[in-house]
């Protein structure tokens, strides 16, 4: 067994409508070595399409329909919710923005670079970037809540690389000291990526010195 799912009935928090999702009951550990973003290897990657469900009445794009969301059904029906579609990437750059009328913005900056990881299965690598810039935005946009998370800031240096921004991930990460010895040696890997051009993906294994169990 990989993964259980099942099908249930939800009452949308929006629209208090209900359809039929799909929820995973039971998965097994991830014992793969992640990407440097933190994306598992397979089969867990392919996960991905359980992680954002959608109301079919009102287009209401979450983890789950049923959380409850701090705006109206009007904000779904704004031109800014409906410019993306409703492919996998399409519902997590909606999530991303109904993530952040509620708040919880580092489920935001996750929900663009979830929809990366999409293109990036794709090999669409300008739409990936793209997404990747839509997280930073995020990130830029909320500094004075997501720097105080050093995970967050620390996956934010492998997020501006892939995106191609080099010169800022050498600005921003190169020689600093990031509250541990392992974040640090993180930080100082993706700077020099960085400072090679490289905006490739890379395992978290391959970091000198760092062993991952």
């Amino acid at each position: 067994m990989s993964i259980k799912t099942e099908e249930r009935e939800l009452k949308c928090a929006v629209c208090r409508k209900t359809s039929a999702q799909t929820v995973v009951t039971e998965f097994d550990r991830d014992t793969s070595v992640p990407d440097l973003d933190m994306r598992p290897d397979e089969p867990h990657r392919s996960y991905i399409k359980y992680w954002v469900s959608k109301c079919p009445h009102c287009g209401y794009c979450n983890v789950s329909i049923d959380i409850p969301a701090l705006f109206t059904r009007e904000y779904l029906e704004s031109a800014n919710y409906n410019k993306f579609d409703d492919s996998l990437s399409g519902k997590f750059r909606k999530m991303a923005l109904v993530c952040e009328k509620n708040k919880v913005y580092a489920e935001a900056l996750k929900a663009c670079l979830y929809a990366a990881w999409v293109h990036d299965d794709m090999n669409e690598d300008d739409e990936a970037a793209e997404c990747r810039r839509a997280a930073i935005k995020i990130y830029d946009s909320h500094k004075a809540v997501l720097s105080d998370d050093p995970d967050i800031v620390l996956l934010c240096a492998d997020i501006i690389r892939r995106s191609g921004d080099f010169n800022r991930v050498v600005r921003e990460y190169k020689g600093k000291f990031w509250g541990s010895g392992l974040l640090s040696v993180i930080a100082a890997y993706e700077a020099e990526l960085a400072e090679k051009g490289d905006a490739g993906c890379h395992k978290a294994d391959e970091v000198p010195g760092v062993t991952v169990k």
